[in-house]
């Protein structure tokens, strides 16, 4: 067992225990738990009819019927509620880690960019606060990441692979859409093989035919599981899956603008608003809306869920990304993080400019991996390529911005800390 499985595997082991560490306070339901545990009650036949049935028909079943599962095993309890959120996030660190290094595979100039990226993904709050509250997110990343991983794969039948997983995504949260479509529709881009004669450059060309069968197959999969789900294990909440999408689609036109943490596009790359869940101890006079660390920085806090995007990752995302387009011509990469991040936005913008409806800050979840990805790239080409003073200088610089990410971490620690 080599030195980088070793980090990878200690960094899943204290992810997890993070993540179960006094799972179960906040020993109530907060912010969109109020939904989901209800609607995995259902599913678990506890509602008036004694039936199976998803109550939540703005999303797929899937997520809501994992939470059930861990209800099912734990009990109706804060444990039950959430633990299976905390398996989902812990099983994202490896999953990603194996994404960067198939991603980075044959790069000798990139060697630590997959352990930084893991290490960078393992301590980021939102991914973090995903996997400690009985919420449909994290099982939605953590399926995209896997069939992003046999995406990857450079055999055009081993890409099929990815399918069932990037239809799993969808059932758990309809929003993956938004990041698998544009990375499936890049997977159809490749190289001739036969290079330019007077520049050397490779031709690069587009197959179709990747594309097409990697888009019908997600769909026959997303069709297939779906119907096993809704309309065999559970009584199903519509006739057939035409108007169950259509009452998911209907959603999307809902408009709020007083609505909590609700931001326009625009605001992502600034953090705000920020949506916070506090709770205070007994005797202590805190107004939760200026609370902006975590227990273990605030006294007389019982948890304090920040619900925001880790700033040692936000504050670098529009200069790592503009960097990554100028990088885009010559490396693969580049292009994919690029067309990864870039597609995801689009994908909202769309949504956004055509429906008026609800986006908020937590949005950004699954558009946050290109980000972490460039990061390491660009730090893992500075360690390779620097030499002497130059490279004990970037060794440094690398060492204190994971330092100052990990202390971002522990100043919002979510955790109870007593």
């Amino acid at each position: 067992m080599n030195r980088s499985t070793l980090i990878v595997i200690g960094l899943t082991v204290m992810g997890f225990l993070l993540r179960f560490y006094r799972l179960d306070l906040p020993d109530r339901l907060i912010g969109d738990e109020v939904y989901y545990v209800p609607a995995a009650r259902s599913i678990l036949g506890n509602n008036e009819e004694g039936v199976p049935r998803d109550t939540i028909r703005g999303h797929p079943p899937l997520a809501k019927m994992l939470i059930a599962a861990g209800m099912l095993f734990f009990g109706d309890n804060p444990l039950g509620w959430r633990i299976m959120s905390v398996v989902a996030g812990t099983l994202a660190i490896p999953v990603f880690y194996l994404l960067v290094r198939r991603l980075f595979w044959g790069r000798r100039g990139v060697a630590y960019a997959p352990l930084i990226a893991t290490y960078i993904f393992s301590f980021e709050t939102l991914t973090f606060y995903f996997s400690r509250v009985a919420r449909i997110d994290i099982f939605m990343l953590l399926f995209l990441l896997a069939g992003i991983y046999f995406l990857l794969e450079q055999g055009k039948w081993r890409k099929l692979v990815s399918t069932p997983f990037f239809a799993a995504s969808f059932l758990s949260k309809e929003a993956a859409i938004i990041a698998f479509l544009p990375l499936i529709i890049h997977s159809g881009l490749r190289s001739s093989g036969k290079p330019r004669k007077k520049t050397g450059q490779t031709i690069r060309m587009y197959d179709m035919w990747t594309t097409l069968t990697l888009l019908v197959t997600t769909a026959v999969s997303t069709i297939s599981i779906w119907y096993l789900l809704e309309w065999v294990i559970l009584a199903p909440s519509a006739p057939n899956l035409v108007e169950r999408l259509a009452i998911m689609v209907s959603r999307l036109s809902i408009s709020n603008p007083e609505a909590v943490g609700r931001s326009e596009l625009w605001q992502w790359f600034i953090n705000y608003p920020v949506t916070r869940a506090v709770g205070i101890q007994p005797g202590f006079e805190i107004d939760p809306s200026r609370v902006a660390t975590g227990p273990l920085v605030t006294s007389g806090l019982r948890y304090a869920y920040i619900i925001q995007v880790s700033w040692t990752i936000l504050l670098f995302m529009i200069p790592i990304m503009l960097y990554m387009l100028w990088l885009a011509r010559r490396d693969s990469i580049a292009r994919f993080t690029i067309f990864y991040w870039m597609g995801g936005l689009l994908g909202w913008l769309i949504v956004n400019t055509v429906f008026r409806g609800l986006l908020y800050l937590f949005y950004i979840l699954i558009v946050l991996p290109p980000v972490i990805i460039a990061l390491s790239l660009y730090l893992g080409n500075r360690l390779h390529s620097e030499r002497g003073t130059k490279n004990i200088r970037w060794r440094g610089l690398t060492a204190l911005y994971l330092l100052l990410h990990l202390l971002n971490f522990v100043a919002l620690y979510p955790v109870p800390a007593a």
